[in-house]
């Protein structure tokens, strides 16, 4: 029985580290787009780092719970920029968005809310599209605001 104990408080951990490292470095989004005078909506969540062993570590803990992404690198160095290139990890079905929310969101802080509010709409994504009012993307988009510099 403790090596039960053990693996749980290891899922535990690494629950908690990817929930810092969407807290940090992660988006909870939800893109509109207009196409033929109707609009369209995608759900994403995105991981985006420099260091290439964060992102693995990251990729290891979605495919444990078996979620679906894409991950790739933006090359962002130039001659004027000092950037570094940029590895992205995208998770766009709506599975994978409920799989990894759930779990994730007693360990969220500064992105709790939005991580709510997106599982929310996933979640009930067919009742949404027929809103009119679009309600629920406006209080996504009212929670997503970003904090003044002067506060």
């Amino acid at each position: 029985m403790p090596h039960k104990k053990i693996d749980n408080q290891h899922a535990t951990l690494q629950l908690s580290w990817l929930a810092g490292i969407l807290d940090g470095e992660g988006s909870f989004m939800i893109i509109r787009s207009k196409r033929n005078d109707k609009f369209r909506y995608f759900y994403r969540i995105s991981i985006a780092n420099s260091n290439e062993l964060i992102i693995s570590e990251c990729k290891r803990i979605l495919d444990r719970l078996k979620i679906k992404y894409c991950c790739y690198y933006q090359d962002r160095r130039g001659i004027k920029t000092l950037r570094r290139q940029t590895y992205l990890i995208h998770i766009t079905n709506r599975d994978g968005i409920i799989c990894l929310c759930k779990p994730v969101i007693n360990y969220l802080v500064g992105k709790k809310k939005i991580a709510k509010n997106l599982l929310k709409i996933v979640s009930n994504w067919q009742k949404y599209q027929k809103d009119k009012k679009e309600s629920f993307y406006q209080e996504f988009k009212k929670a997503n605001q970003r904090i003044p510099k002067k506060l």
